[in-house]
């Protein structure tokens, strides 16, 4: 036959002969504790020991000699309960603080109460502690709902009186006066000006020429020289804070008019030269002429005339004598006329 499992409850530690550790019914548990120093007979065990019929009344007594001793997993949710209600004291100052220890309590106490075993504060696991834990954490729960509501009813109030005293300016004067320090810079407005500026140009002058029949050909005379003239222009003269954005021509008055340059053109043309004379037969001129020389030759005619030469002469020759050659057509004694 089988030995029934031990019930729950605290065993020594197999172990560490020297303190008690939680037996859940199926095996050992993270619960340990150091006996009193004047206990007098420890439990045995589950394991290697008869359990006897007044193993219940022995752990009552063993209960009420231990001393509490946290676990190292007390430690561990106990700084994790701290850090929470420190974080709840910076929101909700100390009523935030007592209300996240008190949800830790909550929890220890609602599982020992149900369970019968130790939570992590490793109380005895007894109903009436779990009980006691329970009652403790509300009431702590309920203290720092109090403080909380009463420490934002106290900042406020602290800034009531302001808003409500007599030299205050009213509350619904407040929000107006304070609009303005949202209300953007507006754009500076653009500075326009207009002024009328006299500006004077010059005027070239132009050129004319004529042709000059006095004038040989190919060469030009300048009559008369070109000089510049001037003009004043008024503009009005559009400005944007400073800088010119447009202009308009008002009036254009001729100061002083230009003069033209005329050149004339020479177009006459040089007489041709006159032919070259021939060397007379013998070096001289025939006697029978006056005048020009008539040269004595073959035959002579009169220059441009319908005769061919050899040699010319050109008129008006006196006949003095013989007319050899014939010049004297008309017979009036002058030839070649």
């Amino acid at each position: 036959m089988t030995t029934p499992p031990n019930p729950p409850g605290w065993y020594t530690d197999p172990d560490a002969p020297g303190q008690q550790r939680w037996w859940d019914g199926t095996r050992w548990t993270g619960f340990t504790t150091a006996w009193a120093q004047d206990a007098q007979s420890p439990l045995t065990g589950p394991v290697g020991a008869s359990a006897t019929t007044s193993s219940t009344e022995a752990s009552s007594t063993r209960h009420a000699q231990r001393r509490w001793r946290p676990s190292l997993t007390t430690w561990i949710v106990a700084a994790i309960a701290v850090l929470v209600a420190i974080i709840g004291a910076g929101t909700n100052g100390f009523g935030g603080f007592l209300v996240a220890l008190a949800l830790f309590g909550l929890g220890a106490g609602v599982w020992t109460l149900v369970s019968a075993r130790p939570s992590w504060l490793n109380l005895p696991p007894r109903r009436g502690v779990g009980g006691a834990v329970l009652g403790i954490s509300f009431a702590v729960l309920l203290l720092g709902g109090i403080v909380t509501p009463h420490a934002q009813q106290t900042s406020l109030a602290g800034a009531e009186p302001v808003a409500e005293s007599p030299t205050a300016t009213p509350r619904t004067s407040v929000a107006p006066a304070a609009e303005p320090t949202r209300t953007p810079t507006p754009t500076p407005t653009p500075v326009k000006s207009v002024q009328v500026v006299e500006i004077t140009d010059p005027i070239p002058y132009g050129q004319t020429s004529y042709e000059d029949p006095e004038i040989d050909a190919g060469t030009n005379v300048v009559v008369t020289g070109g000089a510049a003239g001037s003009k004043v222009s008024r503009w009005e003269i559009t400005l944007v804070d400073g800088v010119e954005t447009g202009r308009v021509l008002v009036s254009e008055t001729v100061a002083v008019a230009p003069v033209d340059e005329v050149t004339a053109i020479g177009t006459r043309q040089p007489a041709p030269a006159p032919a070259p004379e021939a060397a007379p037969e013998g070096g001289g001129c025939d006697p029978n002429y006056a005048g020009p020389c008539v040269p004595i030759d073959s035959d002579v005619d009169c220059a441009g005339g319908s005769g061919n030469g050899p040699s010319y002469v050109s008129g008006p020759v006196q006949v003095i004598g013989p007319d050899i050659y014939d010049l004297d057509r008309d017979g009036d004694g002058i030839a070649c006329d």
